[in-house]
């Protein structure tokens, strides 16, 4: 295969704006994916609070409207391939904008790993082989090489695999929700009411039901900006990549609800014990041949979204060496002849996720998805910061009516809030593990330090001016 420098000559190949706005939102809804936005943390939910975990979706989805708004002024102003690097480096200058990407840019690869780890899960049941440790990271590399091969073959593929991905959301999330409700409903809405004050921890704020519920609902309203991860490919993007990015955080959120109540109704007491409540409410409910069927199109979501996240961070690693900001920039600045893909950048972050999946951990996935979580309301917070400090340096677009002028500012308190929910160590075991995740973000933080001071990075100008 042939490849081109972004920046060569004009009759080399450039990115191309192929991405209208109904494929960037749907590119932007496969990332999110409410199977795996639901599904991914269900489970640990219904085992840490029961049916109480449900309250908080309506509470993140409000909180992340607001981050959502404030990022579109910034999508809208700078369409810039890379948003939340390009958006903080345009408001807060060079080294600021390199550490906001450096931070995203790992978030979205662990993100990889753990979307893939829990399709796995699913896909050994599909399989019916055992869903251990072992087998389920041979299965979430195998995910990955497939996602891999299709980001590598072109747009034509992600989006053939995003409308399936659609297609599945409706028949595996909204169909089987409608049919559990008609159908399958044991329990009462005093259900949601009841488990919360049976399971409301004790020990202060951020161990409260409430807290604890948003903290596990962040996970699932993530990943709408991915939209701005595309915008040199989206036609009319001033427009249409906020107006995907909200859409698909719309969307997603009233699946999700719908879908989990659904579940949550249908759900005998005998499922909330087990080792996976959404399966075992399924197997109890369908004979087995339509498990499988509901099983395989979990899979297919699964795989769509650890498409669409690859196609995301390979977009953001490609800006970064398009200013030659990372280690072997040439290399990964470089697009495929055929098809105009950053392909180095997509097999680089597919072995990172695969080296995250074989680090060796008593508790992988809890892991993957709290590093995750905090780290996409991280990333959030160095664009939001700037807009806010520019605002009230007067440095930055002030929006005609005084909402939208005040939204970058409730959105940070937002964010704040729910990083340090999300780094509370709750299960406390009086040792510095306690602290694991901290530790992590600082190591990253480090790293990107070590990175940014010895290597000799040139200081280009950002594309698009």
């Amino acid at each position: 295969m042939t490849y081109h420098t972004a920046n060569s000559a004009s009759t080399t190949p450039a990115l191309r704006r192929d991405f209208t706005l109904a494929s960037t939102f749907s590119l932007a809804f496969a990332f999110v994916s409410p199977i795996v936005a639901l599904y991914g943390i269900f489970g640990i939910g219904v085992s840490t609070l029961g049916a109480a975990f449900w309250w908080g979706f309506p509470l993140a989805l409000a909180g992340q409207m607001l981050v959502a708004l404030a990022l579109g002024q910034l999508a809208a102003r700078w369409p810039l391939q890379g948003g939340i690097y390009q958006w903080s480096r345009k408001l807060m200058g060079h080294r600021y904008g390199w550490f906001a990407g450096w931070f995203y840019l790992w978030t979205l690869t662990i993100a990889m790993a753990a979307v893939s780890y829990a399709g796995a899960i699913f896909l050994a049941e599909l399989l019916g082989i055992e869903a251990s440790a072992g087998n389920c990271i041979t299965l979430a590399c195998g995910l990955l090489a497939v996602t891999t091969l299709g980001n590598i073959r072109g747009r034509r593929v992600v989006k053939w695999m995003v409308a399936l991905c659609i297609w599945a959301e409706i028949i595996g999330s909204v169909g089987i929700g409608v049919i559990l409700l008609l159908f399958y409903r044991i329990n009462s809405l005093d259900i949601l009411f009841t488990a919360a004050a049976t399971v409301t921890p004790t020990g202060g704020f951020f161990t409260s039901s409430l807290v604890v519920a948003t903290a596990l609902a962040g996970w699932t309203f993530l990943g709408f900006e991915s939209a701005s991860s595309i915008s040199e490919e989206v036609q009319n993007p001033q427009r249409a990549v906020p107006l995907a990015m909200l859409l698909s955080l719309f969307f997603v959120a009233f699946i999700v609800m719908f879908s989990s109540l659904a579940i949550l109704l249908a759900m005998p007491v005998q499922a909330v014990d087990s080792s996976d409540p959404v399966l075992a409410t399924l197997a109890m409910a369908f004979p087995p041949i339509i498990v499988k069927g509901v099983l395989a199109l979990f899979v297919i979501a699964f795989l769509a979204s650890v498409l669409s996240i690859q196609a995301a961070v390979s977009r953001n690693v490609w800006a970064f060496a398009r200013e030659g900001e990372l280690p072997f920039a040439r290399a990964l600045g470089l697009l495929s002849a055929r098809e105009a893909v950053p392909a180095n950048a997509i097999r680089l972050t597919a072995c990172i996720a695969m080296l995250v999946l074989f680090i060796s951990s008593t508790n992988l996935y809890t892991w993957l998805v709290n590093f995750t979580a905090a780290g996409f309301f991280i990333s959030f917070l160095f664009p939001t910061l700037a807009l806010v400090i520019a605002r009230c340096c007067g440095t930055a677009q002030r929006p005609g009516s005084l909402l939208a002028q005040l939204i970058p500012f409730i959105a940070l308190a937002w964010l704040l809030f729910e990083i340090l929910n999300l780094l509370w160590p709750r299960a406390s075991t009086g040792s510095l593990l306690d602290w694991m995740t901290v530790f992590i973000f600082v190591g990253v933080g480090l790293l990107g330090l070590i990175t940014r001071l010895t290597l000799p990075l040139p200081h280009r100008n950002a594309i698009g001016g």
